[in-house]
């Protein structure tokens, strides 16, 4: 490869050469009174000249495309390595949150609970609200603990491609929240729902998300009705939970999918972080897809997500 690249240097000086003999040769022939044939010999000269003009030009810009690649090559190795850095303070970080804010919010939860059960016979009214409201706190501080680590794992974690059945991760994500629908009357309506190509377990966290927002504000629904369906187009299959819960303003709908923004700050009424449906868009923009919603005041809400149908084909 070095003998090539030497040979690539030397090459056009050496069409150089052969350039300025035909010149002198055909200079020769007209001096010795044979014009035609000194001027075949001259113009042939000047056509090697410019094929080596044109090659010597052509050599040039390829070592510069070669020494722009070069540089670009080690840009891309540094930069690989500050993003390797920065997981790695990320991961740190995210291990800090899960153990040193646990542990103390534990403890707390766990004082309070004895605190209450000592002196539940003491307190009046107000000293029971006062722990109810401790206890809460704590797990409001729990519960958003785990959506910022989800929420920071659903950037940072390396997508892990596979076809995935979206029904199956309905019924996973039903079991996971059973807990949150027990004593209430809601009626599913499962629809046709597609294989995409995903990554799995985040996937799954994205309908968690969805579906347990859906639970959470048909709540004083009897029944609940909460709907799941998709519809397949040319270029993206579509995904949606629509229920007949409180709804939102439309006029507010740019704030759905933020960090920390709640359009109902009623905590007791509907418990959340205002994280969840943020993850959900980052998980799917991640894949290359959509969201959004519409809804009315009183008369729920419907959450739409896209997948590229051909992504499959393309990863």
């Amino acid at each position: 490869m070095d003998g090539w690249n030497r040979l690539r240097q030397v090459l056009p000086l050496v069409l150089m050469i052969c350039a300025g003999l035909f010149f002198i040769g055909g200079l020769l022939p007209t001096f010795l009174g044979q014009g035609p044939v000194g001027i075949v010999y001259a113009l042939m000269g000047a056509v090697v000249a410019l094929l080596t003009k044109k090659i010597a030009d052509r050599h040039r810009a390829q070592r510069e495309l070669m020494r722009l690649n070069a540089e670009l090559e080690q840009r891309v190795k540094e930069r690989t390595a500050q993003l390797h850095a920065v997981n790695n303070e990320l991961e740190a970080f995210s291990y800090t949150v899960a153990h040193d804010l646990r542990a103390p919010l534990q403890q707390l939860s766990g004082f309070a609970e004895l605190l209450e059960g000592r002196a539940a016979g003491s307190l009046d009214a107000d000293g029971v609200q006062y722990l109810d409201s401790i206890k809460q706190s704590a797990w409001r501080m729990s519960s958003l603990i785990d959506d910022l680590l989800n929420f920071s794992r659903a950037e940072r974690v390396a997508l892990q491609k596979s076809l995935v059945s979206v029904e199956q991760l309905v019924s996973e994500a039903r079991q996971e929240l059973q807990h949150q629908m027990e004593g209430r009357n809601i009626v599913w309506k499962l629809r046709s729902l597609p294989e995409v190509y995903a990554d799995r377990s985040l996937l799954r966290l994205a309908m968690v998300n969805l579906l347990s927002n859906a639970i959470k504000f048909t709540r004083g629904r009897t029944p609940a009705e909460i709907e799941i369906g998709s519809t397949i187009g040319e270029k993206e299959v579509i995904v949606f939970v629509r229920d007949n819960g409180v709804g939102f303003d439309m006029k507010e709908a740019d704030k759905l999918f933020g960090v920390f923004d709640r359009l109902h700050t009623n905590h007791r009424e509907f418990e959340g972080t205002g994280i969840g449906l943020a993850s959900v868009r980052r998980i799917i923009h991640r894949h290359g897809g959509r969201t959004w919603a519409e809804g009315k005041i009183n008369e729920g809400a419907i959450f739409w997500f896209s997948l590229p149908s051909d992504d499959r084909k393309l990863s």
